[in-house]
């Protein structure tokens, strides 16, 4: 199982590398599109670290594609996905942040949407998330403190928070126990059309 793993994270690390290229990209401008470290880059590429969820999602975003691509290679036009519940899994890290992909895999989507599960304590990471579209947030269990742009609010179960998602935003978990969201986004305009990006702060 580690090796199948390993394979799978060599070829993530070689598809950033190439998109980066195809793209023109230096590994300063991916790291600035993206909001992380030059040096998270270079380790994801090199295959020196495995990357959380958040740092999959913002290199994703800052080259301009589907975060499912850098899991799966593009498949035959589909207008019609059903996906059952037990064959979909979690990624992510069970201490911290771990992901759930609820939409299914159609050609040109302009959404998707996770679960997102939350332990105690973790959160999207130090970096604010930014990219084109907009954010839909329904909390389903424990408190998820969302801050977009310095303002914070406070998702309890049944709560939802619907925002431009070019706002700069992050979220945690704010309570005792595990938090548990579904958000569903629009895909980045830059996908559809024409890379008009701005960088995410640092």
């Amino acid at each position: 199982m580690e090796s199948v793993i390993d394979s799978e994270i060599a070829r993530i690390s070689a598809r950033i590398r190439r998109w980066r290229a195809e793209e023109g990209l230096t590994l300063q401008q991916l790291a600035k599109r993206s909001g992380v470290a030059t040096s998270t880059v270079q380790k994801v590429e090199t295959g020196q670290m495995i990357p959380s969820v958040a740092v999959l999602l913002k290199l994703a975003h800052g080259l301009g594609r589907r975060p499912t691509e850098l899991i799966r290679e593009s498949e035959p036009e589909r207008e019609i996905s059903h996906v059952r519940a037990s064959e979909r899994q979690r990624s992510g890290h069970e201490k911290s942040v771990s992901v759930e992909r609820l939409s299914g895999d159609l050609s040109d989507p302009t959404v998707e949407m996770w679960r997102v599960y939350v332990q105690p304590g973790a959160g999207s990471g130090r970096a604010s998330i930014r990219y084109d579209g907009e954010e839909l947030v329904a909390c389903e269990a424990g408190v998820l403190l969302f801050e977009i742009e310095g303002e914070e609010f406070v998702l309890e179960p049944g709560d939802t928070l619907h925002f431009k998602a070019h706002r700069p935003h992050a979220w945690r978990n704010g309570g005792d126990s595990v938090a548990r969201f579904t958000v569903t986004g629009t895909l980045p305009a830059r996908l559809r059309d024409r890379p008009r990006s701005e960088p995410a702060p640092d």
